[in-house]
């Protein structure tokens, strides 16, 4: 490109300079104009970079999306039914009405303990316990009956709630723990008539004297005494002893030990009383109590039936007095008195 338009300024120059040529012809503007443009252009078109052919685009590339993992269902639990609360659950508090005194527990073994429920029933949970010798309960007004029993709101020191009333009997009188456990598991030994268990709370030196009636005859010619050993075997001992006397006959109480247990010892349930007395005489007869003058040591437990027939209105009475001494610093049994009414 740059020769062309050299050569057109060298063309101008000459014909500025008025210089003819001899013998040169004129040239053609116009061809010479025409032949400069060809060539210029062909100039043009030699040095005009080759295009490079263009590839077309490359699509652009879809990004693959990842399929994502659908994750099955979760089942939908079936709906559990709520159980409705156990009267456990909201415990009733008692006491609930006035005081009805002291009672004490009966009719529980000595391995055992009488619980106290947070509400009537045993549906309800354990709120505490008494021991089976447990004196001094008190009770309050305000028992419900729940199906064959009657429970009532108690207190035994620091532990209340509700107790079966067929395990306590009202209190008389006062006494130690000591005595009390031994009272109770004597006269469940007599209930069940296990004399090898009695015999182990028999006094190992003065044994034990039975006395039908509320009077107690000591001496040889007196009442019974059996040692210990002596009473272990008593239930199949066929000797017939004089007892005493019956009242309003005066007969002879004449049996072996077996007849006269049936009579004069465990002739009732003694073991679940109306009223358990600790030195205090509950049931009242004409009968002369000497209990005192016989056993000026002793400790008396007395287990007492008011009646059993309303038209005798109490005055068929029962009582079975246990009397116990210490000895080695435990206490023993010495006496076991039945009592009843007596002309």
């Amino acid at each position: 490109m740059k020769r062309i338009v050299l050569f057109v300024l060298i063309l101008c120059v000459a014909a500025a300079c008025g210089t003819t040529p001899t013998a040169i012809p004129a040239p053609d503007l116009v061809a010479t104009q025409v032949a400069v443009m060809e060539a210029a252009a062909a100039t043009l078109t030699a040095e005009a970079p080759t295009a490079l052919p263009t590839e077309p685009p490359s699509p652009a590339a879809t990004p693959t999306v990842a399929p994502t993992m659908t994750e099955p269902p979760t089942p939908t639990p079936l709906p559990t039914a709520t159980p409705a609360p156990k009267p456990t659950d909201t415990p009733i508090p008692p006491p609930i009405g006035p005081s009805l005194g002291r009672f004490v527990v009966v009719n529980v073994r000595s391995d055992d303990v009488l619980n106290v429920r947070l509400g009537p029933g045993v549906s309800y949970a354990i709120a505490g316990t008494i021991p089976y010798y447990g004196r001094d309960v008190e009770v309050f007004a305000g028992g419900l009956q729940v199906d064959e029993s009657w429970w009532v709101p108690v207190e035994y020191g620091s532990v209340s709630g509700w107790a079966n009333s067929g395990y306590l009997a009202r209190q008389a009188g006062y006494g130690s723990d000591a005595v009390a456990a031994r009272a109770a598991e004597a006269i469940m030994a007599l209930k069940d008539g296990d004399m090898d268990a009695l015999s182990g709370l028999v006094h190992p030196i003065l044994g034990v004297r039975f006395s039908p009636y509320a009077t107690v005859y000591p001496g040889p010619t007196g009442d019974v005494v059996f040692g210990a050993d002596e009473v272990r075997g008593l239930m199949t001992n066929s000797t017939v002893y004089t007892w005493g006397a019956y009242d309003g006959s005066g007969l002879p109480i004449e049996a072996a030990f077996a007849q006269y247990y049936e009579e004069f010892v465990y002739d009732v349930d003694f073991v679940r009383p109306d009223v358990v007395g600790y030195n205090q005489r509950v049931g009242q007869g004409s009968s002369i109590d000497n209990i005192a003058t016989v056993y000026p040591d002793g400790e008396v437990v007395e287990y007492h039936f008011e009646g059993f027939d309303p038209q005798y209105a109490g005055m068929d009475w029962r009582s079975l007095r246990l009397v116990f001494e210490e000895h080695d610093g435990a206490w023993y049994l010495v006496g076991i008195i039945h009592d009843e009414w007596t002309a």
